[in-house]
C-alpha cells in the first residue's frame, strides 16, 4: 500500500514502476525479489525487466556461470547468457573470450581445454577466468571443490558462504542438505542459518512442528514456538487456534465455543444445559411442546341402536389429535381409550344397559300401583 511504499521501500506511490526497469514495484517486491529502486539489481548490465525477457536471473550477474556477465553476453558478444558454451565447441564462452581469444560463436576455433592441474573439475584456463587458484582445488576453503561450485551448485568458488545465510557452502551441501545458493531453502521466512543456530528448526521443512503455521509465521507474526505444535499446551494446535480466532499463547481459551464430550445433547442452543459434562452447550434436552394431551372429541359413546348391548366403540370417534409432542398425557390425566369412556382410567367398567332397563321397569310398576291405590 502507499504507506509501505513511502515508509518501507522508499518507492513512489504515484508511479507504478519507480525505477523504470519494466517491472512494477509490486512485482519486484512480492514476486521477483529485485530492488524496486534499482533498474539493474545484480549489476550485470541488463535491466531487471530485460532479464525477464531473456530468461536470465536478475539476482545473478552470470546466469550460466561461464565467466561472462549476462549483459556482456547479450550486448557485447552475442552469446547465449543461459548456455555456458554457446557454440558447442567444447570450450566455455568465458574461456574463449578471456583466455583463448577465440570466437565463442564459432565451434571450429575452440582450443583444447588443457590441463587441470589441481583436479578440481576446472581446467587451468577456466580457473583463470573465474579467478580461482589452479593449484588449489578449493580456493575459498568452504569444503566444496571449485569445479563443483561452478558446475553443480552455482555458488561462488571465491566466497565460502555464497548466499550469506551464515552457513558455509560446504556445510549446506555436505551436512544440512540446504541450498548453498538460497539463504532460505524451505521458503518459510527464516534464513537457513537462523533456523539451525537460533531456533533449532529444520531449514528444509517450512513447518517444523506440523501445526499448520510456517516457522517464519510462528517467529515473526504469532510469537509461538516453531518446535511445539501446541505452544500454550491448551489442547488445540497453534494453527487451529489461529484459524478459530483463539490465542495460541493462552491455554485457557483453546476450547472456547467448542462442545466436546456431550453425548446426550441434541443441539438446542436456546435451552439450559443440565448435564454434567464440561462442554459449553446450553440445551436441556427437554420437551418443549405445550399440548395438554387431553381428549378433544365431543362424542358421547352411547348406544344408538335398539339392541340391548352397549356399543364397544363409537364409530364417529376419530381419536385425539391434540398431542403434538408425542409424549403422552400429562401427569394426573387419564388417557382416552376411545371405547365409550372419555377421560376414564383404562379398564373402567361401564354401566350395563339391561340394568338400566330393569330400573326403568321398576319405577314404572311402582307408579302404576300408586295410581290404583288412589
Amino acid at each position: 500500500d502507499d504507506g509501505d511504499e513511502v515508509d518501507t521501500w522508499g518507492t513512489d506511490p504515484l508511479v507504478m514502476d519507480t525505477d523504470g526497469d519494466g517491472l512494477g514495484d509490486g512485482d519486484e517486491i512480492n514476486t521477483v525479489g529485485t530492488d524496486p529502486l534499482s533498474d539493474d539489481t545484480d549489476g550485470d548490465g541488463l535491466s531487471d525487466g530485460s532479464e525477464s525477457v531473456h530468461g536470465t536471473d536478475p539476482l545473478d550477474s552470470d546466469s550460466d556461470t561461464d565467466g561472462l556477465s549476462d549483459g556482456e553476453e547479450v550486448d557485447t558478444y552475442g552469446t547465449d547468457p543461459l548456455t555456458e558454451d554457446t557454440d558447442g565447441g567444447g570450450i566455455g564462452d568465458g574461456v574463449e573470450v578471456l583466455v583463448d581469444g577465440t570466437d565463442p560463436n564459432d565451434p571450429t576455433d575452440d582450443v583444447a581445454a588443457g590441463a587441470d592441474t589441481d583436479s578440481d573439475g576446472l581446467s587451468d584456463k577456466e580457473e583463470e577466468v573465474y579467478g580461482t587458484d589452479p593449484l588449489d582445488d578449493d580456493t575459498d576453503g568452504d569444503g566444496v571443490l571449485d569445479g563443483d561450485e561452478v558446475n553443480t551448485w552455482g555458488t561462488d568458488p571465491l566466497e565460502e558462504d555464497t548466499d550469506g545465510d551464515r552457513l558455509t557452502d560446504g556445510e549446506e551441501v555436505n551436512t544440512f542438505g540446504t541450498d548453498p545458493a538460497d539463504e532460505d531453502t524451505d521458503g518459510d521466512g527464516l534464513n537457513d542459518g537462523d533456523e539451525l543456530i537460533l531456533y533449532g528448526t529444520d531449514p528444509t521443512l517450512s513447518d517444523t512442528d506440523g501445526d499448520g503455521l510456517d516457522d517464519g509465521e510462528e517467529i515473526n507474526t504469532y510469537g509461538t514456538d516453531p518446535e511445539e505444535e501446541d505452544t500454550d499446551e491448551g489442547g488445540v494446535g497453534d494453527g487451529d487456534e489461529v484459524t478459530n480466532g483463539t490465542d495460541p499463547l493462552d491455554g485457557t481459551d483453546d476450547y472456547a465455543g467448542v462442545d466436546t464430550g456431550d453425548t446426550g445433547d441434541t443441539g438446542d442452543t436456546a435451552e439450559t444445559d443440565t448435564d454434567t459434562d464440561t462442554d459449553t452447550d446450553t440445551d436441556t434436552d427437554t420437551d418443549t411442546d405445550v399440548d395438554t394431551d387431553v381428549d378433544t372429541d365431543v362424542d358421547t359413546d352411547v348406544d344408538t341402536d335398539t339392541d340391548t348391548d352397549i356399543d364397544t366403540a363409537d364409530s364417529g370417534d376419530s381419536g385425539d389429535t391434540g398431542d403434538t409432542g408425542g409424549d403422552g398425557p400429562p401427569t394426573g390425566l387419564p388417557p382416552d381409550d376411545d371405547k365409550g369412556c372419555d377421560g376414564c382410567t383404562t379398564g373402567a367398567v361401564q354401566p350395563a344397559m339391561p340394568t338400566l332397563l330393569l330400573v326403568f321397569w321398576a319405577l314404572s310398576l311402582g307408579w302404576r300401583r300408586r295410581e290404583r291405590v288412589a
